[in-house]
């Protein structure tokens, strides 16, 4: 069930990845077609410096998806791993009483 829960949210942090960056690329070429970009020319337009923070850091996430995504994936695995502990019973983590005989 842990492995369950930790695929479930690699795959969600692994979505949010590429919406985010989805989302911006949108949001980019939308600035760039109210600023009247004809798709030829790339040089010489203005952007927000938000929206230009925002595109090098999805540019980023672009480059090294296929890493990041591999590095989620094995974090997630590797906690629920270290969360799960031995898998003993709950027996089995409390302390042993022996009676002595007289």
């Amino acid at each position: 069930m842990k492995f369950l829960i930790a695929a479930s949210v690699a795959g969600f942090l692994i979505l949010a990845l590429f919406g985010f960056i989805w989302k911006t690329e949108s949001e980019f070429r939308q600035a760039a077609l109210d600023r009247g970009w004809d798709g030829e020319q790339d040089f010489g337009m203005e952007l927000p410096g938000d929206l230009l923070q925002r595109v090098s850091i999805a540019n980023l996430l672009r480059l090294y998806s296929i890493p990041i995504s591999v590095l989620l994936v094995g974090l997630c695995f590797g906690i629920a791993y270290q969360l799960g502990g031995s898998g003993g019973d709950a027996k089995s983590d409390q302390p042993v009483v022996t009676e002595e005989k007289k």
